[in-house]
């Protein structure tokens, strides 16, 4: 199947190019993104992603380079006046791993004309700044205070706010109406975006790029269905649900058997609104949700900041075939800009090909094409056609790019 999405690319690379400038035609590209990929063998796709994306300190060298170039491109073709920046960030900042995350992405923005302070929102911290400390350096970040339409980190006055705090609760009300530029657009963060929204887009885009070339869409992209508002204390929801997956299960069976595929199908329900791994679950049938127990329950409903989920995508699951020192590993590539940068495998000792690898006790695995052989650590790459699964997979996140760049233009 791999190779099949690799001729295209290659043979009808211009071809390919010039697709994606007349998608690209009038549309401004948000500043990242991230996105989890799946590949089984007899498709691959995108799963998940992510407008407010962290991780960057999981780049390899190579890769910090090329991302550190795009974010200097974006800034000078969007912002050219930009020279202060805000790098506005989660207030969850015990977390040592999310504050490596804005240490690299610091200095991947730092260049000679940037200045950087990071900020946080601090409703619940009493003193102006808080100082943290990782192995790798000490973070200063500034509780942001306001005069008139202006915020400022200290003494620091930005020109610009690139956020990496998903304003999962909404926008805090210090950030509205300000004559400063905020990106990603407040609008697109977990408060209001939907998944459904952006897998809505990006089958759009997947089926003219599939018209375009003759392609099957479905070989790269995952199935979904929308479930009514769920209320597990309900019967009538819970069954409603159960129908639902039944019918997506039939949908990819149809699939399975056109292309005398022995695998078992599955689907993922996964919170709408949500991030960080949570509010989701993997059925092989209705009838898994109504012997669902309340831990299961609780489980599904768990969203980030104590939140409780009610509405949910259903998506097609997607084995991973690809393996690290046998354990399930699945790309996660970054863009910048309408580019995709790079990523790495994301990695989970505890996990089976079907469940998902974003959870407590994941690791990563760099992705550079050079370094896939080369032992680390002891470990090693056990990749289908491993070079076709990061080229295949840094165009599905191309693709995305373009559908978050038309999510922009719905919420603006």
């Amino acid at each position: 199947m791999l190779d099949i999405i690799q001729n295209i690319l290659g043979i009808k690379q211009k071809d390919v190019a010039n697709w994606f400038e007349a998608q690209w035609k009038n549309l401004r590209p948000n500043i990242y993104l991230s996105c989890d990929i799946r590949h089984s063998g007899f498709k691959i796709g995108v799963v998940d992603s992510n407008l407010f994306p962290a991780g960057f300190n999981n780049l390899c060298t190579a890769f910090s380079r090329q991302t550190a170039l795009a974010f200097k491109c974006y800034l000078e073709d969007y912002f050219p006046h930009v020279k202060k920046i805000v790098l506005l960030a989660e207030d969850h900042t015990r977390n040592k791993f999310y504050l490596l995350n804005l240490l690299h992405l610091k200095k991947l923005l730092s260049s000679d004309i940037h200045e950087i302070e990071f900020a946080i929102i601090g409703n619940d911290i009493g003193n102006n700044t808080l100082e943290v400390s990782v192995d790798e350096g000490k973070l200063t970040l500034f509780k942001l205070s306001r005069e008139k339409n202006l915020v400022r980190a200290g003494n620091f006055v930005p020109d610009l706010i690139l956020s990496n705090n998903d304003f999962s609760t909404g926008i805090p009300e210090i950030l509205k109406g300000l004559d400063q530029s905020i990106i990603p657009h407040p609008a697109l963060g977990w408060h209001q975006r939907r998944k459904s929204r952006h897998f809505s887009l990006l089958k759009e885009i997947t089926d003219s790029f599939c018209k375009e070339f003759n392609l099957d869409p479905w070989m790269i992209n995952a199935f979904f269905d929308v479930s009514a508002p769920l209320d597990f204390n309900d019967a009538n929801s819970i069954n409603k649900l159960a129908t639902q997956v039944d019918a997506l299960i039939s949908k990819i069976g149809d699939k399975y058997n056109q292309y005398q595929i022995k695998e078992v199908p599955y689907v993922y329900i996964k919170n709408n609104t949500g991030t960080y791994g949570m509010g989701l679950a993997a059925v092989f049938s209705g009838e898994d949700i109504l012997l669902f127990n309340r831990k299961k329950k609780n489980k599904l409903m768990s969203a980030k900041g104590g939140m409780t989920a009610s509405n949910y995508l259903l998506q097609e699951g997607i084995p991973t075939i690809d393996k690290y020192s046998g354990f399930p590993v699945e790309p996660v590539i970054y863009a910048v800009g309408a580019h995709d940068v790079g990523g790495f495998f994301r990695v989970h000792e505890s996990k089976n090909e079907f469940e998902s690898l974003n959870a407590p006790g994941m690791s990563f695995s760099c992705l550079c094409l050079h370094k896939l052989d080369e032992p680390h650590e002891s470990y090693f790459l056990d990749c289908q056609e491993k070079e076709h699964v990061v080229n295949v997979s840094r165009f599905l996140c191309r693709l995305a790019a373009l559908a978050s760049a038309r999510e922009l233009e719905l919420v603006k």
